[in-house]
């Protein structure tokens, strides 16, 4: 009895279904060794050349607890790390805010332009960001924001992506909800606040990680806006360590480039089902 019940599920093994799934194997390995490998590269034992030793399985967790307390006590990654954190949290505060309430009016209430702003808008996201990198540091310049965390934080609101997503997502409101809201006497703020921004919780958070894996990341303008070492972020201070003439050992680069890996690694495994349910779902109601 047992055999025949397995009949059906092995005749479903098709070659198809073998190639795809070895397919999503070898790119899994590929995608998950660099960083296998540099954290083998960090609990290992110093002075080994990878001859002797190729890192393929941690050898020495006293060596990689030293290498961590060394960076984090020797250099300024501790402060580079409440910069990051900071500009982290104040980024992904503002761009659901200002994303949410532009993305309320666009998607839910006509005004005179709205075609014409949402195109504007939509352009923006095919200029790169080379583009605009001169005109908006000029711009910060003569605000006399340069190291200073508004400088980090402000330039990157105005999320053209964040815009459209939650006008996708807010699309799908029913106008009855609006309509029944506003005959029991809310303003128009509380129609945001109360009704729009609960039915986009999905939307919302899924930007909030998006933006959170972009703005850890981010290195080229805080490079530009912040010159100076109390005001480096996470990605300033792994450069460091990473140019040439630093003449810092392997396993001393790997933790730090490690360090700065693991909270993008958390929040990614924690949410990964937000983000693509929140992706799928906003693609399907837009």
């Amino acid at each position: 009895m047992m055999s025949i019940a397995l009949l059906p599920r092995m005749s479903r093994i098709t070659p198809w279904s073998v190639a795809k799934w070895t397919l999503a194997i070898c790119i899994a390995i590929v995608a998950a060794f660099p960083i296998w490998w540099m954290f083998n590269v960090v609990f290992a034992d110093p002075g080994q050349p990878v001859s002797l030793n190729p890192r393929l399985y941690p050898t020495s967790f006293s060596s990689g607890i030293s290498n961590i307390q060394r960076v984090l006590t020797e250099t300024g990654y501790l402060r580079a790390y409440y910069v990051s954190v900071a500009y982290t949290i104040l980024t992904i505060a503002g761009v659901l805010l200002v994303s949410s309430m532009a993305a309320f009016e666009f998607a839910l209430f006509d005004f005179p332009g709205k075609r014409i702003l949402f195109a504007v808008v939509m352009l923006s996201l095919m200029v790169p960001m080379a583009a605009t990198l001169i005109p908006t540091y000029l711009l910060v310049a003569r605000l006399g924001w340069l190291n200073t965390m508004q400088g980090l934080v402000l330039p990157g609101l105005a999320s053209a992506f964040g815009l459209f997503m939650l006008t996708q997502f807010m699309k799908s409101i029913p106008r009855e909800m609006l309509e029944a809201a506003r005959l029991d006497g809310a303003s128009h703020f509380q129609l945001y606040w109360h009704v729009a921004l609960p039915l986009s919780r999905t939307a919302l958070v899924t930007l909030a990680i998006l933006t959170f894996m972009k703005t850890w990341g981010n290195f080229i303008w805080p490079l530009v806006v912040s010159q100076k070492p109390e005001m480096f972020t996470v990605s300033q201070v792994v450069s460091l360590f990473n140019s040439p003439l630093s003449h810092t050992t392997v396993d001393v680069v790997m933790t730090a480039n490690l360090l700065a890996a693991v909270p993008p690694l958390i929040f990614f495994l924690i949410f990964q089902r937000r983000i693509v349910e929140g992706i799928a779902s906003t693609g399907s109601k837009g």
